[in-house]
Protein backbone atom coordinates (compact mmCIF):
# COMPACT_ATOMS: atom_id res chain seq x y z
CA UNK A 1 0.00 0.00 0.00
CA UNK A 2 1.25 3.49 -0.74
CA UNK A 3 1.47 6.02 2.08
CA UNK A 4 0.81 9.66 1.50
CA UNK A 5 1.95 12.85 3.15
CA UNK A 6 -0.98 14.50 4.85
CA UNK A 7 -1.51 18.10 3.84
CA UNK A 8 -3.29 18.81 7.12
CA UNK A 9 -4.31 17.05 10.37
CA UNK A 10 -7.96 16.39 10.88
CA UNK A 11 -9.81 17.96 13.89
CA UNK A 12 -9.26 14.11 16.21
CA UNK A 13 -16.40 -19.28 36.97
CA UNK A 14 -16.87 -26.02 40.18
CA UNK A 15 -20.05 -27.37 38.68
CA UNK A 16 -20.80 -31.11 38.82
CA UNK A 17 -21.37 -32.54 35.39
CA UNK A 18 -19.97 -36.02 35.03
CA UNK A 19 -19.96 -36.12 31.23
CA UNK A 20 -19.93 -33.31 28.73
CA UNK A 21 -19.60 -34.12 25.06
CA UNK A 22 -18.32 -31.50 22.71
CA UNK A 23 -19.13 -32.44 19.17
CA UNK A 24 -16.95 -30.10 17.21
CA UNK A 25 -13.93 -27.96 17.75
CA UNK A 26 -15.02 -24.61 16.42
CA UNK A 27 -12.83 -22.67 14.06
CA UNK A 28 -13.29 -19.77 11.76
CA UNK A 29 -13.99 -20.43 8.09
CA UNK A 30 -11.52 -19.36 5.46
CA UNK A 31 -12.28 -18.65 1.85
CA UNK A 32 -8.84 -19.68 0.72
CA UNK A 33 -7.14 -19.62 -2.60
CA UNK A 34 -5.42 -22.99 -2.84
CA UNK A 35 -2.56 -21.46 -4.81
CA UNK A 36 -1.81 -18.81 -2.20
CA UNK A 37 0.58 -19.37 0.67
CA UNK A 38 -0.27 -16.13 2.45
CA UNK A 39 -1.21 -16.43 6.10
CA UNK A 40 -4.94 -15.76 6.57
CA UNK A 41 -6.10 -12.30 7.55
CA UNK A 42 -8.86 -12.47 10.16
CA UNK A 43 -11.93 -10.27 10.30
CA UNK A 44 -14.86 -10.11 12.70
CA UNK A 45 -17.81 -8.17 11.36
CA UNK A 46 -20.98 -9.24 13.20
CA UNK A 47 -24.29 -9.20 11.35
CA UNK A 48 -22.76 -8.05 8.09
CA UNK A 49 -22.75 -9.76 4.67
CA UNK A 50 -19.27 -11.29 4.97
CA UNK A 51 -19.92 -13.79 2.14
CA UNK A 52 -20.07 -11.00 -0.39
CA UNK A 53 -17.06 -9.26 1.11
CA UNK A 54 -14.99 -12.46 0.92
CA UNK A 55 -15.98 -12.99 -2.72
CA UNK A 56 -15.04 -9.43 -3.57
CA UNK A 57 -11.68 -9.66 -1.82
CA UNK A 58 -10.75 -12.86 -3.64
CA UNK A 59 -11.87 -11.44 -6.95
CA UNK A 60 -9.66 -8.38 -6.59
CA UNK A 61 -6.78 -9.89 -4.62
CA UNK A 62 -6.69 -13.69 -5.15
CA UNK A 63 -3.51 -13.97 -3.10
CA UNK A 64 -5.31 -12.75 0.06
CA UNK A 65 -6.74 -15.42 2.35
CA UNK A 66 -9.58 -13.91 4.37
CA UNK A 67 -10.73 -15.80 7.47
CA UNK A 68 -14.19 -14.80 8.72
CA UNK A 69 -14.60 -15.04 12.48
CA UNK A 70 -18.12 -15.26 13.87
CA UNK A 71 -20.17 -13.48 16.47
CA UNK A 72 -23.96 -13.59 16.26
CA UNK A 73 -24.72 -13.06 19.94
CA UNK A 74 -27.12 -10.74 21.70
CA UNK A 75 -24.72 -8.03 22.86
CA UNK A 76 -22.44 -7.11 20.00
CA UNK A 77 -21.30 -3.80 21.45
CA UNK A 78 -20.24 -5.29 24.80
CA UNK A 79 -18.51 -8.26 23.14
CA UNK A 80 -16.49 -6.08 20.81
CA UNK A 81 -15.52 -3.80 23.68
CA UNK A 82 -14.45 -6.81 25.78
CA UNK A 83 -12.28 -8.03 22.91
CA UNK A 84 -10.69 -4.62 22.68
CA UNK A 85 -10.04 -4.38 26.42
CA UNK A 86 -8.43 -7.84 26.38
CA UNK A 87 -6.45 -6.97 23.25
CA UNK A 88 -7.82 -10.16 21.68
CA UNK A 89 -8.42 -8.58 18.33
CA UNK A 90 -8.74 -9.99 14.84
CA UNK A 91 -6.53 -8.43 12.21
CA UNK A 92 -9.42 -6.32 10.93
CA UNK A 93 -11.35 -5.02 13.90
CA UNK A 94 -14.88 -3.67 14.24
CA UNK A 95 -16.54 -1.54 16.90
CA UNK A 96 -20.11 -0.26 17.15
CA UNK A 97 -19.21 2.75 19.30
CA UNK A 98 -16.13 4.91 19.07
CA UNK A 99 -15.29 8.42 20.18
CA UNK A 100 -11.69 9.56 19.73
CA UNK A 101 -12.23 12.05 22.56
CA UNK A 102 -12.92 9.14 24.96
CA UNK A 103 -11.36 6.01 23.45
CA UNK A 104 -7.56 5.89 23.14
CA UNK A 105 -6.74 3.36 20.41
CA UNK A 106 -3.12 4.36 19.84
CA UNK A 107 -1.63 1.31 21.60
CA UNK A 108 -3.87 -1.24 19.86
CA UNK A 109 -4.70 0.07 16.41
CA UNK A 110 -2.68 1.22 13.41
CA UNK A 111 -2.87 4.87 12.40
CA UNK A 112 -4.51 4.80 8.97
CA UNK A 113 -4.23 8.50 8.22
CA UNK A 114 -1.26 8.02 5.88
CA UNK A 115 -2.91 5.59 3.48
CA UNK A 116 -4.41 6.58 0.17
CA UNK A 117 -7.80 4.94 0.77
CA UNK A 118 -8.63 7.58 3.37
CA UNK A 119 -8.93 9.98 0.44
CA UNK A 120 -12.17 8.19 -0.44
CA UNK A 121 -13.90 9.60 2.65
CA UNK A 122 -15.79 12.83 3.01
CA UNK A 123 -13.58 15.12 5.06
CA UNK A 124 -16.26 15.82 7.68
CA UNK A 125 -16.55 12.09 8.42
CA UNK A 126 -12.77 11.87 8.87
CA UNK A 127 -12.91 14.82 11.23
CA UNK A 128 -15.43 12.86 13.33
CA UNK A 129 -12.85 10.08 13.91
CA UNK A 130 -9.68 12.17 13.98
CA UNK A 131 -7.54 11.76 17.09
CA UNK A 132 -5.25 14.79 16.84
CA UNK A 133 -4.71 13.94 13.18
CA UNK A 134 -4.35 10.18 13.64
CA UNK A 135 -7.12 7.89 12.38
CA UNK A 136 -7.45 4.55 14.14
CA UNK A 137 -11.01 3.62 13.17
CA UNK A 138 -12.79 4.44 9.91
CA UNK A 139 -16.57 4.84 9.77
CA UNK A 140 -18.84 2.61 7.74
CA UNK A 141 -22.55 3.15 7.03
CA UNK A 142 -24.35 5.55 9.32
CA UNK A 143 -27.87 6.70 9.97
CA UNK A 144 -28.94 10.27 10.42
CA UNK A 145 -31.42 11.51 13.01
CA UNK A 146 -33.32 14.71 12.51
CA UNK A 147 -36.87 15.99 12.54
CA UNK A 148 -39.27 14.40 10.06
CA UNK A 149 -41.52 16.91 8.33
CA UNK A 150 -44.54 16.66 6.03
CA UNK A 151 -43.49 18.15 2.71
CA UNK A 152 -46.99 17.92 1.28
CA UNK A 153 -48.55 19.84 4.15
CA UNK A 154 -46.00 22.63 3.85
CA UNK A 155 -46.60 22.94 0.12
CA UNK A 156 -50.41 22.93 0.46
CA UNK A 157 -50.22 25.97 2.74
CA UNK A 158 -47.39 27.71 0.93
CA UNK A 159 -45.15 27.55 3.97
CA UNK A 160 -41.34 27.50 3.86
CA UNK A 161 -39.30 24.94 5.77
CA UNK A 162 -37.88 26.73 8.83
CA UNK A 163 -34.15 27.35 8.85
CA UNK A 164 -33.93 28.59 12.45
CA UNK A 165 -35.90 28.47 15.68
CA UNK A 166 -37.06 32.00 14.95
CA UNK A 167 -38.53 30.72 11.66
CA UNK A 168 -40.12 27.83 13.56
CA UNK A 169 -41.80 30.24 15.95
CA UNK A 170 -43.31 32.16 13.04
CA UNK A 171 -44.46 28.94 11.36
CA UNK A 172 -46.06 27.76 14.62
CA UNK A 173 -48.31 30.82 14.63
CA UNK A 174 -49.40 30.22 11.04
CA UNK A 175 -49.99 26.51 11.67
CA UNK A 176 -52.14 27.28 14.70
CA UNK A 177 -54.22 29.74 12.73
CA UNK A 178 -54.72 27.11 10.00
CA UNK A 179 -55.71 24.39 12.48
CA UNK A 180 -52.57 22.36 11.79
CA UNK A 181 -50.78 20.61 14.67
CA UNK A 182 -47.17 21.70 14.91
CA UNK A 183 -45.41 18.57 16.16
CA UNK A 184 -45.76 15.11 17.70
CA UNK A 185 -43.05 13.44 19.80
CA UNK A 186 -42.49 9.74 20.41
CA UNK A 187 -41.93 9.09 24.13
CA UNK A 188 -42.00 5.29 24.46
CA UNK A 189 -38.50 4.85 25.88
CA UNK A 190 -36.19 6.74 28.27
CA UNK A 191 -33.59 6.99 25.53
CA UNK A 192 -35.87 9.30 23.59
CA UNK A 193 -35.95 11.85 26.37
CA UNK A 194 -32.18 11.73 26.81
CA UNK A 195 -31.59 12.14 23.10
CA UNK A 196 -34.05 15.00 22.66
CA UNK A 197 -32.19 16.84 25.40
CA UNK A 198 -28.77 16.17 23.85
CA UNK A 199 -29.86 16.83 20.28
CA UNK A 200 -31.26 20.26 21.10
CA UNK A 201 -28.26 21.10 23.30
CA UNK A 202 -26.01 20.20 20.34
CA UNK A 203 -27.42 23.21 18.49
CA UNK A 204 -25.88 25.38 21.22
CA UNK A 205 -23.14 25.05 23.81
CA UNK A 206 -22.94 21.24 23.78
CA UNK A 207 -21.99 21.26 20.11
CA UNK A 208 -19.12 23.73 20.51
CA UNK A 209 -15.48 22.95 21.28
CA UNK A 210 -16.08 24.10 24.85
CA UNK A 211 -19.16 21.88 25.01
CA UNK A 212 -17.20 18.83 23.88
CA UNK A 213 -14.63 19.60 26.58
CA UNK A 214 -17.48 19.88 29.10
CA UNK A 215 -18.65 16.40 28.12
CA UNK A 216 -15.20 15.02 29.01
CA UNK A 217 -15.23 16.97 32.27
CA UNK A 218 -18.69 15.72 33.25
CA UNK A 219 -17.70 12.11 32.56
CA UNK A 220 -14.60 12.49 34.73
CA UNK A 221 -16.31 14.40 37.54
CA UNK A 222 -14.74 17.77 36.87
CA UNK A 223 -17.91 19.67 35.94
CA UNK A 224 -21.64 19.21 36.29
CA UNK A 225 -24.66 20.82 34.67
CA UNK A 226 -25.83 23.33 37.25
CA UNK A 227 -22.43 25.03 37.54
CA UNK A 228 -21.94 25.36 33.78
CA UNK A 229 -23.65 28.39 32.28
CA UNK A 230 -23.49 27.02 28.76
CA UNK A 231 -25.40 23.90 29.76
CA UNK A 232 -27.96 25.92 31.69
CA UNK A 233 -28.46 28.02 28.56
CA UNK A 234 -29.14 24.79 26.67
CA UNK A 235 -31.73 23.75 29.25
CA UNK A 236 -33.46 27.11 28.90
CA UNK A 237 -33.49 26.64 25.14
CA UNK A 238 -35.17 23.25 25.60
CA UNK A 239 -37.88 25.07 27.55
CA UNK A 240 -38.53 27.20 24.47
CA UNK A 241 -39.11 24.06 22.40
CA UNK A 242 -41.57 22.80 24.97
CA UNK A 243 -43.41 26.10 25.19
CA UNK A 244 -43.73 26.16 21.40
CA UNK A 245 -45.39 22.72 21.34
CA UNK A 246 -42.61 20.61 19.86
CA UNK A 247 -43.04 17.82 22.45
CA UNK A 248 -46.76 17.09 22.07
CA UNK A 249 -47.64 13.43 22.64
CA UNK A 250 -50.49 11.63 20.92
CA UNK A 251 -53.64 11.61 23.06
CA UNK A 252 -54.76 8.04 22.35
CA UNK A 253 -51.69 6.29 23.81
CA UNK A 254 -48.72 8.60 24.44
CA UNK A 255 -46.33 5.70 25.12
CA UNK A 256 -47.06 4.03 21.79
CA UNK A 257 -44.64 4.91 19.00
CA UNK A 258 -47.01 3.35 16.47
CA UNK A 259 -49.93 5.52 17.59
CA UNK A 260 -47.77 8.62 17.38
CA UNK A 261 -46.54 7.69 13.93
CA UNK A 262 -50.06 6.84 12.75
CA UNK A 263 -51.40 10.19 13.91
CA UNK A 264 -48.57 11.97 12.14
CA UNK A 265 -49.35 10.11 8.94
CA UNK A 266 -52.96 11.31 9.04
CA UNK A 267 -51.55 14.43 7.44
CA UNK A 268 -52.41 17.28 9.80
CA UNK A 269 -49.13 17.50 11.73
CA UNK A 270 -46.07 19.27 10.41
CA UNK A 271 -43.24 17.64 12.39
CA UNK A 272 -42.37 14.37 14.10
CA UNK A 273 -39.68 13.85 16.74
CA UNK A 274 -38.72 10.21 17.09
CA UNK A 275 -36.26 7.38 16.73
CA UNK A 276 -36.78 6.54 13.06
CA UNK A 277 -36.65 8.38 9.80
CA UNK A 278 -37.78 7.43 6.34
CA UNK A 279 -41.54 7.52 6.14
CA UNK A 280 -41.99 6.98 2.44
CA UNK A 281 -43.76 5.39 -0.47
CA UNK A 282 -44.18 2.00 1.21
CA UNK A 283 -46.28 3.53 3.98
CA UNK A 284 -50.05 3.96 3.78
CA UNK A 285 -49.97 7.61 2.87
CA UNK A 286 -49.83 9.76 -0.23
CA UNK A 287 -47.98 12.56 1.52
CA UNK A 288 -44.29 13.14 0.97
CA UNK A 289 -41.90 13.52 3.88
CA UNK A 290 -38.45 14.87 4.46
CA UNK A 291 -35.85 15.30 7.17
CA UNK A 292 -34.62 18.58 8.60
CA UNK A 293 -31.96 19.28 11.23
CA UNK A 294 -32.45 20.22 14.84
CA UNK A 295 -32.60 24.00 14.72
CA UNK A 296 -30.42 26.47 16.57
CA UNK A 297 -31.90 29.79 17.64
CA UNK A 298 -30.44 31.81 14.76
CA UNK A 299 -29.91 28.91 12.31
CA UNK A 300 -26.13 29.09 12.41
CA UNK A 301 -25.61 25.79 14.27
CA UNK A 302 -28.33 23.49 12.94
CA UNK A 303 -27.34 19.84 13.28
CA UNK A 304 -28.25 16.36 12.13
CA UNK A 305 -27.32 13.62 14.61
CA UNK A 306 -25.20 10.81 13.18
CA UNK A 307 -25.11 7.22 14.43
CA UNK A 308 -22.38 5.10 12.80
CA UNK A 309 -23.30 1.41 12.58
CA UNK A 310 -19.71 0.13 12.45
CA UNK A 311 -16.14 1.36 12.63
CA UNK A 312 -13.29 -0.65 11.10
CA UNK A 313 -9.59 -0.59 11.88
CA UNK A 314 -6.41 -2.68 11.84
CA UNK A 315 -4.78 -4.37 14.84
CA UNK A 316 -1.38 -2.95 15.71
CA UNK A 317 -0.07 -6.53 15.99
CA UNK A 318 -0.08 -6.63 12.20
CA UNK A 319 3.06 -4.49 12.25
CA UNK A 320 4.93 -7.65 13.36
CA UNK A 321 4.01 -9.41 10.08
CA UNK A 322 4.58 -7.29 6.96
CA UNK A 323 2.86 -9.76 4.61
CA UNK A 324 -0.30 -9.94 6.71
CA UNK A 325 -0.28 -6.18 7.11
CA UNK A 326 -0.08 -5.69 3.35
CA UNK A 327 -2.96 -8.13 2.80
CA UNK A 328 -5.04 -6.53 5.58
CA UNK A 329 -4.49 -3.11 4.00
CA UNK A 330 -5.88 -4.48 0.73
CA UNK A 331 -9.04 -5.56 2.55
CA UNK A 332 -9.28 -2.15 4.23
CA UNK A 333 -8.91 -0.55 0.81
CA UNK A 334 -11.99 -2.51 -0.33
CA UNK A 335 -13.92 -1.66 2.84
CA UNK A 336 -13.05 1.97 2.21
CA UNK A 337 -14.94 2.05 -1.07
CA UNK A 338 -18.55 2.24 -2.15
CA UNK A 339 -18.24 -1.19 -3.78
CA UNK A 340 -16.84 -2.82 -0.64
CA UNK A 341 -19.21 -1.23 1.80
CA UNK A 342 -22.32 -1.87 -0.29
CA UNK A 343 -21.25 -5.54 -0.36
CA UNK A 344 -21.59 -5.93 3.40
CA UNK A 345 -25.01 -4.31 3.77
CA UNK A 346 -28.36 -5.49 2.42
CA UNK A 347 -30.48 -3.22 0.27
CA UNK A 348 -32.81 -2.08 3.06
CA UNK A 349 -29.81 -0.92 5.10
CA UNK A 350 -28.41 1.00 2.17
CA UNK A 351 -31.70 2.83 1.63
CA UNK A 352 -31.92 3.86 5.28
CA UNK A 353 -28.25 4.74 5.74
CA UNK A 354 -25.57 6.93 4.26
CA UNK A 355 -22.06 5.96 3.25
CA UNK A 356 -19.09 8.18 4.18
CA UNK A 357 -17.55 8.33 0.72
CA UNK A 358 -17.10 11.22 -1.67
CA UNK A 359 -18.43 9.21 -4.63
CA UNK A 360 -21.49 7.79 -2.84
CA UNK A 361 -24.72 8.74 -4.56
CA UNK A 362 -27.38 9.23 -1.90
CA UNK A 363 -30.23 9.93 -4.32
CA UNK A 364 -31.95 6.58 -3.68
CA UNK A 365 -31.76 6.86 0.11
CA UNK A 366 -33.96 8.61 2.64
CA UNK A 367 -31.37 11.36 2.75
CA UNK A 368 -30.95 12.20 -0.91
CA UNK A 369 -31.94 15.85 -0.60
CA UNK A 370 -29.86 16.58 2.50
CA UNK A 371 -26.68 14.59 1.77
CA UNK A 372 -24.75 17.73 0.87
CA UNK A 373 -25.71 19.38 4.16
CA UNK A 374 -24.56 16.31 6.08
CA UNK A 375 -21.30 15.99 4.16
CA UNK A 376 -20.64 19.68 4.78
CA UNK A 377 -20.33 18.85 8.49
CA UNK A 378 -23.60 20.15 9.88
CA UNK A 379 -23.70 17.17 12.21
CA UNK A 380 -23.11 15.96 15.76
CA UNK A 381 -22.42 12.41 16.97
CA UNK A 382 -25.05 10.43 18.86
CA UNK A 383 -24.25 10.79 22.57
CA UNK A 384 -24.24 7.39 24.29
CA UNK A 385 -20.83 5.99 25.22
CA UNK A 386 -19.90 6.90 28.80
CA UNK A 387 -23.39 8.13 29.67
CA UNK A 388 -25.01 4.73 30.27
CA UNK A 389 -25.36 5.18 34.05
CA UNK A 390 -27.49 8.29 33.68
CA UNK A 391 -29.17 7.72 30.34
CA UNK A 392 -32.23 5.90 31.73
CA UNK A 393 -32.62 8.08 34.82
CA UNK A 394 -32.22 11.36 32.98
CA UNK A 395 -34.24 10.09 30.04
CA UNK A 396 -37.15 9.20 32.33
CA UNK A 397 -36.93 12.56 34.10
CA UNK A 398 -36.89 14.32 30.74
CA UNK A 399 -40.01 12.43 29.61
CA UNK A 400 -41.72 13.40 32.87
CA UNK A 401 -40.79 17.00 32.15
CA UNK A 402 -42.24 16.80 28.65
CA UNK A 403 -45.53 15.56 30.17
CA UNK A 404 -45.59 18.26 32.89
CA UNK A 405 -44.75 15.76 35.62
CA UNK A 406 -41.35 17.27 36.40
CA UNK A 407 -39.45 20.52 35.87
CA UNK A 408 -36.25 21.32 34.04
CA UNK A 409 -34.65 21.80 37.44
CA UNK A 410 -35.51 18.15 38.14
CA UNK A 411 -33.73 17.14 34.93
CA UNK A 412 -30.65 19.16 35.89
CA UNK A 413 -30.71 17.72 39.43
CA UNK A 414 -30.90 14.20 37.97
CA UNK A 415 -27.84 14.77 35.82
CA UNK A 416 -25.92 16.25 38.74
CA UNK A 417 -27.02 13.46 41.12
CA UNK A 418 -26.08 10.74 38.65
CA UNK A 419 -22.59 12.07 38.08
CA UNK A 420 -21.00 9.98 40.84
CA UNK A 421 -22.64 6.90 39.35
CA UNK A 422 -21.33 7.82 35.90
CA UNK A 423 -17.80 8.42 37.14
CA UNK A 424 -17.34 5.81 39.88
CA UNK A 425 -20.03 3.18 40.07
CA UNK A 426 -19.80 -0.13 38.23
CA UNK A 427 -22.55 -2.63 37.46
CA UNK A 428 -23.10 -5.58 39.81
CA UNK A 429 -20.31 -8.14 39.52
CA UNK A 430 -21.72 -11.67 39.32
CA UNK A 431 -18.40 -13.55 39.23
CA UNK A 432 -14.83 -12.98 38.12
CA UNK A 433 -13.20 -15.01 35.38
CA UNK A 434 -9.48 -15.56 35.96
CA UNK A 435 -8.74 -16.56 32.36
CA UNK A 436 -10.44 -16.78 28.99
CA UNK A 437 -13.36 -19.21 29.06
CA UNK A 438 -13.64 -20.78 25.61
CA UNK A 439 -16.81 -20.86 23.55
CA UNK A 440 -17.29 -24.61 24.16
CA UNK A 441 -16.83 -24.13 27.90
CA UNK A 442 -19.29 -21.23 27.85
CA UNK A 443 -21.80 -23.54 26.17
CA UNK A 444 -21.29 -26.09 28.95
CA UNK A 445 -21.84 -23.40 31.57
CA UNK A 446 -25.03 -22.22 29.91
CA UNK A 447 -26.24 -25.79 29.44
CA UNK A 448 -25.69 -26.65 33.11
CA UNK A 449 -27.34 -23.44 34.34
CA UNK A 450 -30.40 -23.99 32.12
CA UNK A 451 -30.63 -27.68 33.13
CA UNK A 452 -30.56 -26.75 36.81
CA UNK A 453 -33.20 -24.04 36.42
CA UNK A 454 -35.61 -26.27 34.44
CA UNK A 455 -34.75 -29.57 36.18
CA UNK A 456 -33.89 -31.07 32.82
CA UNK A 457 -31.88 -34.22 32.11
CA UNK A 458 -29.62 -32.79 29.43
CA UNK A 459 -28.98 -29.75 27.29
CA UNK A 460 -28.21 -29.31 23.63
CA UNK A 461 -26.51 -25.96 23.14
CA UNK A 462 -25.69 -25.03 19.58
CA UNK A 463 -22.51 -23.14 18.79
CA UNK A 464 -22.17 -20.16 16.54
CA UNK A 465 -19.61 -20.07 13.78
CA UNK A 466 -19.43 -18.45 10.37
CA UNK A 467 -20.74 -20.67 7.58
CA UNK A 468 -20.17 -19.56 4.03
CA UNK A 469 -23.48 -19.39 2.20
CA UNK A 470 -25.59 -18.48 5.21
CA UNK A 471 -25.05 -14.76 4.76
CA UNK A 472 -26.22 -12.76 7.75
CA UNK A 473 -28.52 -15.68 8.74
CA UNK A 474 -25.94 -17.19 11.05
CA UNK A 475 -26.76 -18.94 14.35
CA UNK A 476 -28.30 -16.48 16.81
CA UNK A 477 -29.91 -19.23 18.95
CA UNK A 478 -26.75 -20.70 20.45
CA UNK A 479 -23.65 -19.63 22.32
CA UNK A 480 -21.50 -17.16 20.44
CA UNK A 481 -18.13 -15.93 21.60
CA UNK A 482 -16.25 -16.48 24.82
CA UNK A 483 -15.72 -14.82 28.19
CA UNK A 484 -12.59 -12.83 28.92
CA UNK A 485 -10.61 -12.58 32.16
CA UNK A 486 -12.53 -9.84 33.95
CA UNK A 487 -15.34 -9.05 36.34
CA UNK A 488 -18.50 -10.53 34.82
CA UNK A 489 -21.68 -8.46 34.77
CA UNK A 490 -25.11 -9.02 33.24
CA UNK A 491 -23.93 -7.37 30.06
CA UNK A 492 -21.03 -9.81 29.79
CA UNK A 493 -23.26 -12.84 30.37
CA UNK A 494 -25.56 -11.51 27.68
CA UNK A 495 -22.70 -11.67 25.16
CA UNK A 496 -22.81 -15.50 25.32
CA UNK A 497 -26.44 -16.05 26.35
CA UNK A 498 -28.68 -17.70 23.71
CA UNK A 499 -31.81 -16.20 25.31
CA UNK A 500 -30.50 -12.63 25.34
CA UNK A 501 -31.73 -10.32 28.12
CA UNK A 502 -35.34 -11.43 28.55
CA UNK A 503 -35.86 -14.62 26.51
CA UNK A 504 -37.06 -17.79 28.22
CA UNK A 505 -35.54 -21.28 28.22
CA UNK A 506 -37.00 -23.77 25.76
CA UNK A 507 -37.16 -27.53 26.46
CA UNK A 508 -38.26 -30.59 24.49
CA UNK A 509 -39.15 -34.22 25.22
CA UNK A 510 -36.71 -36.30 23.19
CA UNK A 511 -35.56 -39.93 23.27
CA UNK A 512 -31.93 -40.74 23.88
CA UNK A 513 -31.67 -42.03 20.33
CA UNK A 514 -33.03 -38.81 18.87
CA UNK A 515 -30.72 -36.73 21.05
CA UNK A 516 -27.75 -38.58 19.57
CA UNK A 517 -29.15 -38.06 16.06
CA UNK A 518 -29.49 -34.32 16.68
CA UNK A 519 -25.89 -34.29 17.82
CA UNK A 520 -24.84 -35.92 14.58
CA UNK A 521 -26.92 -33.66 12.35
CA UNK A 522 -26.47 -30.30 14.07
CA UNK A 523 -28.70 -27.24 13.89
CA UNK A 524 -29.73 -25.95 10.48
CA UNK A 525 -30.37 -22.33 11.43
CA UNK A 526 -30.57 -20.92 7.92
CA UNK A 527 -32.29 -23.87 6.22
CA UNK A 528 -29.38 -24.28 3.84
CA UNK A 529 -28.29 -27.72 5.01
CA UNK A 530 -25.17 -26.15 6.50
CA UNK A 531 -25.45 -26.95 10.19
CA UNK A 532 -24.04 -25.66 13.45
CA UNK A 533 -22.68 -28.16 15.99
CA UNK A 534 -24.23 -28.89 19.37
CA UNK A 535 -22.51 -29.20 22.73
CA UNK A 536 -24.30 -31.97 24.64
CA UNK A 537 -24.36 -31.42 28.40
CA UNK A 538 -25.55 -34.37 30.53
CA UNK A 539 -25.05 -35.75 34.03
CA UNK A 540 -25.91 -39.38 33.21
CA UNK A 541 -25.73 -41.78 30.30
CA UNK A 542 -28.65 -41.55 27.89
CA UNK A 543 -30.58 -44.69 26.95
CA UNK A 544 -31.83 -44.86 23.36
CA UNK A 545 -35.42 -45.88 24.18
CA UNK A 546 -35.91 -43.56 27.14
CA UNK A 547 -37.45 -40.09 26.82
CA UNK A 548 -35.72 -37.14 28.44
CA UNK A 549 -36.47 -33.49 29.06
CA UNK A 550 -33.81 -31.59 27.20
CA UNK A 551 -32.95 -27.91 27.16
CA UNK A 552 -32.36 -26.94 23.56
CA UNK A 553 -30.83 -23.77 22.19
CA UNK A 554 -31.20 -23.87 18.45
CA UNK A 555 -33.89 -26.31 17.35
CA UNK A 556 -34.83 -27.51 13.88
CA UNK A 557 -38.45 -27.20 12.80
CA UNK A 558 -39.31 -30.87 13.55
CA UNK A 559 -38.49 -30.43 17.26
CA UNK A 560 -41.55 -29.59 19.42
CA UNK A 561 -40.51 -26.97 21.96
CA UNK A 562 -42.03 -26.19 25.34
CA UNK A 563 -41.58 -22.78 26.92
CA UNK A 564 -40.33 -23.18 30.49
CA UNK A 565 -41.29 -19.61 31.36
CA UNK A 566 -37.90 -19.23 33.08
CA UNK A 567 -35.84 -16.29 31.92
CA UNK A 568 -32.44 -17.46 30.73
CA UNK A 569 -30.62 -14.47 32.22
CA UNK A 570 -32.03 -15.24 35.69
CA UNK A 571 -30.92 -18.86 35.41
CA UNK A 572 -27.44 -17.93 34.25
CA UNK A 573 -26.97 -15.27 36.96
CA UNK A 574 -28.10 -17.71 39.68
CA UNK A 575 -25.62 -20.30 38.46
CA UNK A 576 -22.65 -18.05 37.76
CA UNK A 577 -23.04 -16.28 41.11
CA UNK A 578 -22.20 -19.54 42.93
CA UNK A 579 -18.59 -18.99 41.98
CA UNK A 580 -16.43 -16.27 43.43
CA UNK A 581 -14.02 -16.87 40.58
CA UNK A 582 -14.36 -18.93 37.43
CA UNK A 583 -11.73 -20.67 35.32
CA UNK A 584 -11.56 -23.41 32.71
CA UNK A 585 -10.75 -25.88 35.50
CA UNK A 586 -14.20 -25.25 36.95
CA UNK A 587 -15.88 -26.30 33.72
CA UNK A 588 -16.33 -30.08 33.82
Amino acid sequence: MISKNLQSNFLKKIFGVSVVTVLLCLTGCTNKNATSEHEAVTILAPYLECDRLADLVHEKYPEVNLEILSYSGANTTQYLQNMLAADDLPDICSQTVYDPNINDMSDKMIDLSGYDFTDNYVESRLQDVSDDGAIYMLPSAYSCIGITYNKTLLEEHGWELPKSFADLENLAEEAKAAGVQLCLAQIAYPGYGFQYMCNIADTGFLGTFQGKQWQKDYLTGKANVSDTQGMMDCMNYIQKWKDLGMFTANEKNPQSDDETRNEFMEGNTLFLLGSKNGIGETDDTKDQFGLMPYLSEDGSQNVYILNVTRYHGLSKKLEENPQKLDDALKVMEILSSVEGTTAIYDESKLISNLLPFKDWNADDTYYGDIADEINAGNTAPLIYAGWENTLVNTGNRMLEYLQDQATLEDVVDQLDTDQDSVVNNKPEVITTTTEIISQESCAKLIGKSFMEATKSDAALISLGKWIHGNGIDQNTEGVNGKLYAQDITEADICTILPTSWYGTIQTAKITGKDIKKLCEDGYDAAGTGNTYPYVLVKDKELEDDKTYQVVICGANEDVVLNDSGIVGMDAAKDYFSKFKTLSEADVK
